[in-house]
């Protein structure tokens, strides 16, 4: 795809109404020609990203008053254009543009060409020209400047753009005074003769843009903001000469009716920091916040602090550094540091309106389950602290606690049945010696009996010990005269004579439901205090709050519902709801997997090494690419460029070997223009068919399945779907891929690792509501029996531990032949054949695909078989394919040998 069609695409999701967009084009240097009789089409749109025209547009649609994106307009004065003043004015649009990403709102800077910038916004729904205009004033009055102009710059607008100011020139032209390109501005801005650099890869650029929640769009337009100094007597402006003719100046005042209240870190040592910061130093930003909003909580820490800007930039440079893996447009650490940097300057300047809160950390739930808060055992816990010094809990708890030392097996197995919450143990404990500080003891020996029972690991006081040592050091660590206590402790646990059954019970019941009852009046708490904030969204305040609450109902085992309760929004779902499986390029496949891919479902593809498992994925992901279906192939071992050539044999059925070694540069080729011709009508068809919706992404170790998450809801977010559209990922291939925890996957048990991953994976599909499929690998016993007898068990999988159970559908791909000793090789079809040996109509059918599916030599062609092993809801069965080895492409067979079982319940 071309870069100019590409940045089209980008405009029209942006900026443009793909139904009565008004324009006017540029006749002359002053001469702006309105063409409202005429509806705008892609192709005047590429005229003038190609420099043949220039055209202005009106953001706003008429008859809806709607517009996508705001702009303000910066310009130097007309007296004269030079460097440094233009510079002045590019500092002045970073201000503003500072102050929206201190607010969580993202804004890009675009070079118009000559003498000005332009700060554009964009709203993830077209939004009101009355809200626009309100919300892009107070984001100047917040941050002292009284705007020139704005667009749109009327609330309404005429079905031909009269009386409606004037038009605002597209991006990406070039300017009809000075024929400069303008175009959006990359971090930090370059300067060449005079002028800011405009990149070349404007869409590149482009496609990285965030589109704001209109919800924190129109909480900005609900504020009330004036300029209180900003004009002085007789409406002059005060300030410097620039200032006074850019309208910078002043001091604005935001009406709030409520303040944060503040913190006080003074008995934190300068190189002392709350848990929840140490998180972020180590682990790096939660991918489930937007890494602005997380640089926004680091600023309000260091502020509350009284830090200046030297003094917190480890801290951010810390945390820079451990967020490689966070889906932010912002891809090394420079760019995260001045991130900080700007939104640190935004904060200083108005410090009381950014003080801390817990909110913003409790609002993560990733940082949350993580560890990375300790909750009201962290001493500046904000909220309500439960009474440690609490006789009856400790003894509450010690019983429990007690038992399931005793009973390990019975009683861990009751206790996470109920998702017994870490907040539920509130009670103290106060170690001996000089200056005794009380911690919950309790809290962080529960943490160590669930995390040694996740790993398999037996419940003795040693290995209790041992990881809460390691659990001390990541947060605080304990000396060892308290642990030494703590080992005492324990053994007082064991000495103890157990309660019964229903005694434990009943304790597990009291510990629980006191953990529940403080995370609802936390969730209460937080939900207050955000919605008291006039930028914070209502809308996502309001979801969090919903989904929090639903999360307690269902860890509240009295809140079982019968499946009555949900009869109706099933019936919708299921009548009212179209079909959304992907389709796979093999009809037999599809009738056994009841359509295709199911989004929500995991799908693992085994097969021995060089059966073609990676080749017949992205021939899948072709197809539903095809089809416009967005797919994300997650690639650990082939990168783009041969992924691309690999396709590109596909679509033109030629040996990648020859596009590879680039014969058509060969001279002793006979073929040379044949195989360039070929090639490029590959790379036509590729383009056209496959490449707008098909993304690639060469992973490592940084990319695990919270990173995935976070990257599905961008290409949505892109492709400009809802959040339950389609989408198929493909992960190639389960065993490399790491599974977040640094012990695991730097350790050396793989088993435990590749399990983690792949339940992780089946979480994945549910929660983004995307078809997954999981290349594994298999073991080396099930390699050597598959070239012996070509037979393969669910077994095979290597590392199959977890493999198995995870998945809604297991397919084994077996491509080559199998030889018993001496015997004469048997291809896949061979093997088909002695299966049906006694069923006379269907070996019939085997034999007759030899005669309708020749193989082609030239291509390496074999036959193929993929068993369906496991196919929850489905049947098992075994469609069989054509592979052409050379052109890295399957042909489906048309043969249906029929179910071989009933439908599984599995």
């Amino acid at each position: 795809m071309s870069e100019t069609t590409t940045v089209l695409q980008q405009l029209y999701r942006l900026i443009l109404h793909k139904h009565q967009q008004l324009y006017s084009v540029w006749q002359s240097t002053d001469v702006l020609q309105s063409q409202y009789d005429q509806s705008l089409t892609p192709a005047v749109v590429e005229a003038h990203l190609q420099g043949n025209s220039i055209i202005s547009v009106r953001l706003l649609q008429p008859g809806t008053n709607l517009a996508k994106a705001g702009c303000i307009d910066f310009d130097a004065p007309k007296d004269g254009r030079d460097e440094q003043t233009l510079r002045e004015v590019l500092s002045l649009s970073q201000r503003v543009q500072q102050i929206a990403t201190s607010q969580g709102l993202s804004a890009y800077l675009e070079f118009s060409g000559r003498r000005g910038f332009h700060l554009w916004l964009f709203a993830d729904m077209p939004l009101p020209g009355a809200t626009w205009v309100k919300a892009l004033q107070n984001l100047c009055y917040l941050a002292d400047y009284k705007p020139k102009e704005i667009y749109p710059a009327t609330a309404t607008t005429a079905i031909d753009g009269k009386a409606s100011g004037r038009p605002i020139k597209l991006p990406c032209g070039k300017h009809q005074i000075s024929g400069r390109w303008s175009g959006f501005l990359s971090e930090p801005v370059n300067w060449s003769e005079g002028f800011p650099v405009v990149p070349d890869d404007q869409a590149g650029l482009m496609a990285s843009f965030q589109q704001i929640p209109v919800a924190q769009l129109a909480q900005l337009a609900a504020l009330e903001v004036s300029l209180s100094s900003a004009i002085g007597k007789n409406g002059h402006q005060k300030g410097n000469a620039f200032q006074e003719r850019s309208g910078f100046a002043g001091s604005s005042t935001v009406q709030s009716s409520t303040t944060t209240k503040s913190t006080n870190f003074s008995i934190l040592a300068s190189d002392e920091h709350p848990a929840c910061i140490h998180y972020l130093m180590n682990q790096g930003a939660p991918t489930d916040q937007d890494y602005n909003s997380v640089n926004l909580t680091l600023a309000r820490y260091v502020i509350t602090r009284g830090w200046e800007r030297n003094q917190a930039e480890p801290l951010a440079e810390a945390m820079a550094r451990a967020s490689d893996h966070h889906p932010t447009s912002k891809t090394t650490v420079e760019s995260r540091l001045r991130n900080f940097h700007s939104t640190y300057a935004s904060v200083k300047r108005n410090p009381h309106d950014y003080q801390w809160s817990c909110s913003y950390i409790r609002n993560s739930r990733e940082l949350v389950h993580c560890g990375g808060c300790t909750g009201y055992a962290c001493p500046f816990w904000q909220w309500e602290k439960p009474e440690g010094d609490n006789e009856v809990a400790r003894r509450v708890e010690r019983d429990l606690l007690a038992y399931i030392l005793h009973h390990p097996e019975a009683g861990m197995q009751e206790a996470l049945g109920v998702d017994l919450p870490v907040e539920g143990f509130i009670a103290t404990f106060m170690p001996k010696g000089n200056d005794p500080k009380p911690f919950y003891l309790h809290q962080r020996l529960w943490e160590c009996f669930v995390s040694l029972e996740i790993e398999g690991r037996e419940l003795t006081p040693s290995l209790v010990l041992s990881r809460l040592e390691k659990l001390v050091i990541e947060r605080s660590p304990l000396p060892t005269p308290i642990l030494n206590q703590v080992a005492a402790y324990l053994d007082e646990l064991l000495n103890l004579a157990p309660c019964g059954w229903e005694t434990f019970t009943e304790l597990l019941m009291r510990v629980r439901d006191t953990g529940l009852r403080l995370l609802a009046k936390e969730q209460a708490a937080t939900a207050s205090e955000l919605l008291n904030s006039p930028l914070h969204p209502v809308t996502e305040t309001l979801e969090t709050l919903i989904h929090h609450s639903q999360h307690l109902q269902q860890r509240n085992a009295s809140e079982v519902m019968p499946m009555v309760a949900y009869t109706q929004d099933l019936i919708r779902e299921l009548f009212g709801q179209p079909q959304t499986a992907i389709a796979t390029p093999a009809p037999w496949l599809n009738r056994s997997l009841n359509g295709g891919l199911h989004p929500g479902r995991l799908y693992v593809v085994g097969a021995p090494p060089g059966s073609g498992k990676t080749t017949w994925c992205a021939w899948c992901a072709d197809e539903a690419a095809k089809a416009k279906i967005p797919v994300l192939y997650v690639s650990f071992e082939m990168g783009k460029q041969q992924l691309w050539v690999n396709a590109l044999s596909r679509m033109g059925g030629l040996n990648s070997g020859l596009i590879e070694a680039k014969h058509w540069m060969n001279a002793d080729y006979a073929h040379t223009e044949w195989l360039k011709q070929q090639t490029a009508l590959a790379i036509r068809a590729y383009d056209q068919q496959i490449a707008e919706y098909l993304t690639v992404l060469e992973a490592g170790p940084e990319v695990t399945v919270v990173h995935l998450k976070g990257t599905i809801a961008q290409i949505r977010r892109i492709a400009e779907l809802d959040k339950t559209a389609p989408v198929l990922v493909i992960v190639d291939y389960l065993q490399l891929m790491c599974c977040g925890d640094e012990k695991l996957d730097s350790g050396a048990n793989e088993v435990l690792r590749v399990s983690r991953v792949a339940t992780g994976l089946k979480q994945l599909a549910r929660d983004t509501g995307a078809a997954v499929v999981a290349i594994s690998d298999i073991n080396k016993a099930a390699y050597q029996e598959a070239l012996r007898t070509g037979t393969l068990d669910m077994g095979a999988l290597r590392d199959s531990f977890k493999i198995a159970h995870a998945a809604d559908c297991i397919m084994l791909l077996q491509t080559g032949k199998a030889q018993r000793g001496n015997d004469q090789p048997r291809d896949q079809l061979d093997l088909l054949e002695e299966r049906y040996a006694g069923d006379y109509l269907r070996l019939r059918q085997i034999q007759d695909v030899r005669a309708q599916y020749p193989l082609n030599e030239k291509a390496k062609a074999t036959y193929a078989r993929l068993s369906i092993l496991k196919n929850r809801g489905g049947v098992t069965a075994e469609p069989l394919f054509v592979y052409e080895r050379a052109y890295h492409r399957f042909i489906p067979v048309d043969l249906d040998l029929g179910e071989d079982n009933d439908r599984e319940d599995l």
